[in-house]
């Protein structure tokens, strides 16, 4: 199958027309090591017929969270941080991608955050603003750098992408 973990998230890329590939892969032994490691990087990159989809998972309520409900990471929100970290690690995985030759069809960037849809839907805002000039269009430009740019709860994924199921690693775990 085509699944792939993050943290204590698995989302399962049934359509998926190459295996879907860890993007911030760490361990140099894996096919999906990219050698530039500290460069900022999405987690997944996956490929459907006709698009290629770059995704983030930012998951504040993991079971190991240390900022569990996500407190800390509402005061990144609010100070801009985060949507910055969302958008640089949209455009140098965008860049990795293109130097590699792979970037052949629409990119859209989708972004699954675990908070309540009213702070998704605030995020989803800052984050389009702050990649505005990329959703445009250039009388100049052969290829548009970016289709869409989504942000989504785990309960608007759900609609958003139904044939991509996630489900939560720590809820398959017996005591």
């Amino acid at each position: 199958m085509n699944e792939l973990e993050e943290l204590d998230l698995a989302i399962a890329f049934k359509n998926a027309v190459a295996p879907p590939m860890k993007f911030d892969q760490r361990d140099d032994n894996h096919n999906d090591f990219h050698d530039l490691v500290n460069m900022p990087r999405v987690d997944f990159v996956v490929e459907l017929d006709n698009e290629v989809y770059f995704i983030e998972l930012k998951d504040t309520n993991r079971p190991d969270a240390a900022d569990l409900g996500g407190a800390t990471f509402m005061k990144k929100i609010a100070n801009g941080k985060v949507e910055q970290s969302l958008a640089e690690k949209y455009l140098y995985t965008f860049f990795f991608r293109w130097a590699e030759s792979q970037l052949n069809k629409q990119v859209h960037y989708v972004c699954l955050i675990t908070l309540e849809d009213p702070m998704v839907n605030i995020l989803a805002d800052d984050l389009a603003t702050t990649l505005r000039h990329l959703l445009k269009s250039s009388k100049r430009w052969t290829r548009q750098p970016l289709a869409s740019c989504q942000v989504h709860s785990l309960q608007s994924w759900a609609e958003a992408f139904p044939e991509w199921p996630i489900r939560r690693l720590s809820d398959a775990v017996v005591s």
